[in-house]
């Protein structure tokens, strides 16, 4: 390491020894450009004063990621594939299908099912009848899965003929 700062010392007292001769030097070059003389100066061409024809184009800003979503096996079963809905402990359809749902508490947004419900249907291509579970007793749901089975609920009491 000693040798290296003792050539860089012995290299910068030779330039100063000799002169200004190098300083001349390096002053003429960087006034002269380097390159093609055809080419362009940098730095010396001021920026242009028209404005441009058109405003800069502004692109909007990218959507977000779709929020990921989660379906609660209610959601997922097809409103199509089952045929009816029934109350497992009577096997008929809920009598009174407002009593269904109850708020959890007055103000909340959370209800509980108050009978087990179960669907009715046939599936496969000899169409065996199978039952399967809706909502069991006691389980809390949204509103939105609420009021979907209350539809269907309502939509199967409305079409079923009247008893006497």
């Amino acid at each position: 390491m000693a040798s290296t700062t003792r050539a860089r010392k012995t290299a910068a007292a030779k330039t100063t020894d000799a002169g200004t001769a190098p300083a001349v030097e390096s002053a003429q070059t960087t006034a002269e450009p380097a390159g093609d003389p055809g080419a362009p100066e940098p730095a010396d061409n001021p920026a242009p004063e028209a404005a441009p024809l058109e405003p800069p184009a502004v692109h909007e800003a990218p959507e977000p990621p779709a929020e990921p979503s989660y379906l609660s096996p209610t959601e997922v079963i097809p409103d199509e594939i089952a045929e009816v809905i029934l109350d497992d402990a009577t096997k008929k359809p809920p009598a009174n299908v407002d009593a269904v749902f109850q708020p959890v508490t007055p103000y909340g947004s959370t209800l509980v099912c108050t009978v087990r419900l179960i669907e009715r249907t046939h599936v496969g291509p000899h169409r065996n009848p199978i039952e399967r579970l809706l909502q069991p007793k006691g389980a809390q749901v949204s509103e939105s899965v609420a009021a979907r089975i209350r539809e269907r609920l309502v939509a199967q009491a409305a079409a079923a003929p009247v008893e006497k």
